[in-house]
């Protein structure tokens, strides 16, 4: 350092010059430019003041002066050092409060993995005001590279509820947040997150994942029909479900198929568990089925005791299925179906009539007891032996006990008695045996006549109609 008075050098820790006794002030070291620049100032100030003494000529007196202008030029120096600090606070001010340069401090820890210092340059900008989707996604990102998982779900969350995001960023926060969630096997909170996204999209796209309440089939309330009541899960799992109003669990009824109510009232919960463990809600309805039974068939032949062939006929109404039974049983809709009249059997029979809906109700039984005695003296043993022995004569058997050689066995069974025309017969059908055991019906019927005992051949016309032919 020189001497601001004479120029000379002054010792480094000097505080006044040896060779002019002017005092040394000392001031902070400031960098290379900074004091360069200042250098060049004082040079410059320090001709243009020898100019001035120049042009005055030499006086005695003129260090008075001197020492007059070196405290200018301190007080320039110093203003410049102050304007220097203001200029440097002002900048300093100025990034400390911007966002572009927060941002932009931000990405570059990015790229060089300073994701703490990142992080810090992130929350900054958000507090001046950067509250735009991009910044959360950054910062939750960053989040995610220091292994931090709750300030990345935070963060990811905090997206969600912000309500700024559009539908790709929707679906990337949850896309994120859900990931991040099964990595760990926490289904419970991904189920609870999708249950209250009200977003149509998203929850369809993660509906594997969510355990939502079972679907009925049929709104609770009343109904006069049997109910094939369907329960639905939105995706793999199982439904669970009771019928008494107790709430269902795995240990309950599992469903597999349509649960058939038919009369009476019914609390239906199911509950539904899909195959990550989740349960859903419970759902529950209230059903009563009071249905609609069909009234009791008109059976018009009544019960009593008969000593002639009888038909037994039912009289329908239009649309309606009548079903019978032969055993007092009631019937089905499996048991023989009423078509026309039913030739009464002989001896004792009970009959069970009633109609059978389309959905299964079965309506009122009408029951009728008959007794067919026929008064005559061919009785039916004897007429069994008169179609045998006319087989025989045709030689449509070759023995008695229905042998046809190459051609099976023929059997006659006796069907009921029937009248054709104005007379009675007995009636017979026609079956063949083959060599297994299996029979089957020929087609063929025959009809012995009730008081003579000849055996007639039966033939049917296309109305079902009967005529007698004899045999040849």
């Amino acid at each position: 350092m020189n001497c601001p008075k004479c120029g000379t050098k002054i010792e480094e820790g000097s505080l006044y010059c040896t060779a002019c006794g002017e005092d040394i002030h000392i001031v902070p070291d400031f960098e290379s430019e900074v004091e360069q620049s200042m250098q060049d100032t004082l040079e410059q100030i320090a001709e243009e003041l020898q100019d001035t003494a120049g042009k005055t000529g030499d006086r005695k007196d003129s260090p008075r002066p001197k020492k007059s202008y070196m405290g200018w030029i301190i007080g320039i120096f110093f203003l410049f050092i102050i304007v220097l600090a203001g200029a440097i606070i002002g900048a300093w001010y100025h990034m400390e409060h911007s966002v572009e340069y927060q941002l932009s401090r931000a990405a570059q820890c990015v790229e060089t993995q300073e994701y703490e210092q990142a992080v810090e340059y992130y929350l900054r900008a958000r507090e001046l005001g950067s509250t735009g989707p991009e910044t959360g996604f950054a910062l939750a990102d960053c989040y995610y590279a220091m292994d931090n998982v709750s300030g990345y779900e935070g963060q990811l969350l905090a997206l969600i509820d912000s309500g700024t995001l559009d539908q790709k960023q929707l679906e990337r926060a949850y896309a994120g947040l859900i990931q991040s969630y099964r990595t760990r096997n926490d289904y419970q909170t991904i189920d609870s997150l999708l249950n209250n996204c009200d977003n149509e999209t998203i929850r369809s796209s993660y509906q594997n994942l969510q355990a939502r309440a079972p679907e009925f089939g049929f709104e609770e309330g009343y109904y006069q029909e049997i109910i094939p009541l369907k329960l639905s899960s939105n995706t793999a799992g199982t439904i669970y479900y009771t019928l008494d109003g107790s709430e269902p669990d795995e240990n309950s009824t599992v469903y597999t198929a349509p649960i058939f109510l038919d009369n009476g009232e019914y609390t239906v919960k199911a509950v539904f568990v899909n195959q990550y463990g989740l349960v859903s809600d419970v759902v529950t309805k209230n059903y009563q089925i009071e249905l609609k039974i069909p009234t009791a068939p008109d059976v018009e032949t009544a019960s009593g005791e008969y000593s002639s062939p009888t038909l037994i006929e039912v009289n329908c109404e239009e649309g309606e299925t009548v079903y019978y039974t032969v055993d007092g049983t009631v019937p089905t809709d499996k048991s023989s179906r009423y078509t026309g009249p039913i030739p009464m059997p002989l001896g004792d029979s009970e009959y069970s009539f009633a109609v059978i809906e389309e959905d299964g109700i079965v309506g009122e039984v009408t029951q009728r007891s008959y007794s067919l005695q026929l008064r005559t003296d061919v009785t039916l043993d004897m007429a069994i032996v008169a179609v045998y022995s006319e087989m025989l004569r045709t030689g449509r058997i070759q023995s008695p006990e229905g042998y046809a050689g190459e051609n099976g066995i023929y059997q006659y069974q006796f069907q009921y008695p029937m009248t054709v025309g104005e007379e009675d017969y007995y009636i017979f059908a026609e079956q063949h045996v083959d060599e297994s055991g299996g029979s089957i019906r020929t087609g063929s019927y025959y009809a012995v006549h009730i008081y003579t005992g000849i055996c007639y051949k039966l033939l049917p016309d296309e109305n079902n109609n009967y005529s007698i032919v004899e045999i040849p």
